[in-house]
């Protein structure tokens, strides 16, 4: 018995050290990751942009500011973006100064930083071309790779970003300090054996990006647009699937028409969906799906998704 015991306690050891040396050899490509450096293009547009001439002159001779109406303009729309496609306060708080995201032991603590002009500010002195790097590329301003998910942001246009930037810095600052990435097993493992585990490693960082967004009609050009977003969750096939690293996440939704997915589903079904948070079948959707968020977008938005959404490959619920 003595015997059997002292051979259970040395396996139970060398499963242990094998683990302990497994997390070490993770967590060091992890951070490899994460201090990887990046050459990302300087990408420059106006805070906010001005109004065509006409309208400017327009204004002018009513005894009018463009660059006032310009920066109003500007702020009205950053905060639409924001509560419906964007959802940065989703993670970066209802205040924009930060919030937690993940703190638990195995997996790690992932925080969003501090986007406001307060003490613990990351942004502050932030040019269009530091905004750029932090949203479209996730580059902190070091050149660093950071934990930003770009992927779904890497679509959008010049113009669009300047007005979510002219937004956030116009909310009051808050003073915050938010603590550093810590990488626990989870998020070690996870990091180091996912290629796309941070953003920057599948963006190019070369190609440029449009001034514009596709016209606000229903289109196939638009919702593809708009769903960039939703690649975050739903992968980028749009299939669906368990979420690896956040335990607290439920297995997403399938959005493509696959019969595991939206393929009997009618737009009246989608819209329903979105604005009620119910499904087809009637059950209600989990709120780690932000329906109140984007059924906030207006009906030639919604309808552009669902044009989308019907035309991408159908892929078996799973292969996110």
């Amino acid at each position: 018995m003595k015997k059997l015991l002292k051979i259970v306690g040395w396996a139970v050891l060398v499963i242990v050290v094998l683990g302990i040396g497994a997390f070490l050899v993770a967590r060091s490509i992890a951070l490899g990751k994460y201090e990887q450096q990046w050459t990302v293009h300087d990408a420059t547009f106006p805070i906010p942009f001005p109004l065509k001439d006409d309208e400017a002159e327009s204004i002018r001779n009513a005894g009018g500011d463009p660059g006032a109406v310009a920066l109003d303009r500007a702020r009205t729309h950053g905060e639409r973006l924001i509560n419906t496609r964007v959802g940065c306060n989703a993670c970066h708080g209802r205040d924009f100064g930060g919030g937690v995201m993940v703190d638990v032991l195995p997996v790690g603590y992932l925080a969003a930083p501090n986007l406001t002009s307060g003490d613990g500010s990351i942004t502050r002195g932030f040019t269009a071309r530091e905004w750029d790097h932090a949203v479209r590329h996730g580059v902190r301003h070091t050149g660093r790779s950071s934990a930003m998910p770009s992927q779904e942001f890497v679509t959008l246009s010049d113009h669009e970003l300047s007005d979510i930037v002219a937004y956030i810095t116009s909310r009051p600052p808050v003073n915050r300090q938010i603590k550093p990435v810590r990488l626990g097993p989870v998020f070690a493992f996870l990091v180091a054996s996912d290629p796309k585990s941070l953003a920057a490693f599948g963006i190019d960082h070369q190609k440029p990006h449009a001034v514009e967004p596709p016209p606000e009609v229903v289109s196939v050009e638009l919702g593809e647009h708009i769903v960039q977003a939703c690649r975050g969750c739903h992968g980028d096939h749009l299939s669906g699937g368990k979420i690896s690293g956040d335990p607290n996440m439920p297995i997403v939704a399938n959005i493509t028409p696959h019969e595991t997915g939206l393929k009997d589903w009618t737009e009246a079904d989608f819209l329903r969906a979105l604005r009620e948070g119910v499904r087809k079948d009637g059950t209600a959707i989990k709120t780690a799906m932000p329906w109140q968020q984007f059924g906030k977008m207006n009906d030639v938005e919604l309808k552009a998704v669902w044009a989308y959404l019907r035309t991408v490959p159908p892929v078996a619920k799973g292969n996110h």
